[in-house]
């Protein structure tokens, strides 16, 4: 009897042939307008979300609103395809995206960000209704934010409203923290039965919690003046989660420097990630560089697993980065050619994967 991996593997599968191609995405960086874009776009799959979306929307909308169609499809795709315990597995990988959405919110309500930047950034493969995000991204505050999050009794609203008195005067990365301690220890550890029937997917949720540790370690070294003017406990900002040990990253974080802190990870699949960081961090002095070297490491990675494990959870987890990853390329393509942008700079901050 086929099994309901069997069943939404095949469906996807045959989906990869369709995914974008490297070269189709030059040449629409080299479209004159975003009409332009359009019309080498709608050769694709992405025909039926071009036109439902030109029906009520044009220009730069319309791409933003063909994105949220694919997501909204992608999203009930998978809903169909799996049931039973196989969506059981995959819901948490949607559940995931949850947790990076409200981080966008936090960065960008605490940062001054518009509320329609902050909607433009959002992801819209979640289990949070894109219209209840938009709705959070409007809030003036973190407050207001927490307020929102327990009347619409969303994921994560009762690990910041305990700590809602201490919001006021929290930095964006210690709310940032609170929300990820609540998603790996609590939110988990409660579905550990459904995380340990694959060690693909608790390998996916493990290096995504160490690089949150390995980047929270160099925030440490970084800011050492201000860990030590808030009081900051060094065991409280690491996760207890991932496969780096604690020791490992405690050690790294006494440090005196960063260059020494990276030496700790040696051996393992991050070093040459953080080594190239650190080349970038010596000329910007910006932690964004290791952050970003380790993003693409998983994004490589993960969109491997189909490979790795073609018959199980390893399909639908490559097809959902990739895909997403497409989405996002698109967008950055529209959004280059909307500001104007020589093809050539567009090019330079694609994503390509192989």
């Amino acid at each position: 009897m086929m099994s309901t991996f069997d069943y939404g593997n095949t469906r996807l599968r045959a989906r990869f042939p369709q995914l974008l191609m490297k070269e189709m995405l030059e040449e629409m960086t080299r479209a004159e307008n975003l009409d332009g874009f359009l019309s080498l776009l709608i050769k694709s799959s992405y025909k039926a979300s071009i036109e439902k979306a030109l029906t009520y929307s044009g220009g730069i909308q319309a791409v933003h609103a063909i994105v949220e169609l694919e997501v909204e499809k992608l999203y009930k795709d998978y809903r169909t395809f799996y049931t039973d315990s196989t969506w059981d597995q995959i819901e948490l990988l949607f559940a995931y995206n949850d947790l990076k959405n409200l981080h966008t919110i936090v960065r960008g309500i605490l940062g001054g960000v518009s509320y329609r930047e902050i909607q433009e950034l959002l992801d819209r493969s979640g289990t949070i209704a894109i219209r209840t995000l938009q709705e959070l991204a409007r809030c003036k505050n973190v407050n207001e934010l927490v307020m929102k999050m327990t009347a619409f009794h969303l994921p994560f609203a009762d690990a910041l409203l305990k700590n809602q008195t201490a919001l006021f005067s929290m930095q964006g990365v210690q709310i940032e923290l609170l929300l990820e301690k609540e998603f790996y220890e609590n939110y988990l550890r409660s579905k550990k039965n459904i995380l340990h029937r694959s060690k693909l997917l608790k390998e996916y949720f493990d290096m995504n919690a160490d690089r949150e540790n390995i980047i929270c370690v160099l925030r440490m070294i970084h800011y050492r003046d201000m860990i030590i003017h808030n009081e900051l406990n060094m065991k409280d900002c690491i996760l207890n989660a991932g496969t780096v040990s604690q020791n490992m990253l405690f050690s790294a974080a006494n440090e005196p420097d960063i260059v020494r802190a990276i030496h700790h990870f040696e051996g393992s699949r991050y070093f040459p990630s953080l080594q190239e960081g650190f080349r970038a961090y010596q000329k910007t002095g910006l932690l964004a560089e290791f952050e970003e070297r380790l993003r693409k490491l998983l994004l490589e990675w993960e969109s491997r697993y189909a490979f790795r494990d073609p018959i199980d959870i390893g399909v639908p987890i490559s097809y959902l980065v990739r895909k997403q990853n497409e989405m996002q390329n698109l967008w950055w393509i529209a959004k280059g050619i909307q500001l104007g942008f020589d093809s050539v700079d567009i090019i330079e901050h694609l994503e390509i994967l192989q």
